[in-house]
């Protein structure tokens, strides 16, 4: 189990929490080197790199009509004029410009 100190925790808590979450690992909070009882644990597990195969059993494959709609679908968004950074972006009527927060 990694530790960390209450000092760089306090420092830098946004740091401790990430390398928590990406590596999965509880992180133990210690006081001049002593633990304290306290630890950072990640409450989801990190993701998985391969999936079962029993779990890839259990899929059923789209039917021809669903797969014809799903590429319909998906056309029509990269058609449409976006505008927005990341996952907060807005569809603008043509022609018009977006301004100010969602």
């Amino acid at each position: 189990m990694a530790t960390v100190g209450t000092r760089d925790l306090k420092q830098e808590p946004l740091a401790v929490v990430c390398s928590a979450l990406e590596t999965g690992e509880a992180v133990e909070v210690t006081t001049h080197g002593h633990p304290t009882g306290v630890a950072l644990v990640p409450a989801v597990a990190r993701p998985q790199r391969w999936v079962r195969g029993e779990d890839m059993a259990r899929i059923t494959p789209m039917s021809a009509d669903a797969t014809r709609r799903r590429r319909e679908d998906l056309a029509d968004v990269e058609q449409a004029p976006h505008i927005g950074v990341g996952g907060l972006c807005r569809v603008a009527p043509e022609g018009t410009a977006v301004t100010g927060a969602r």
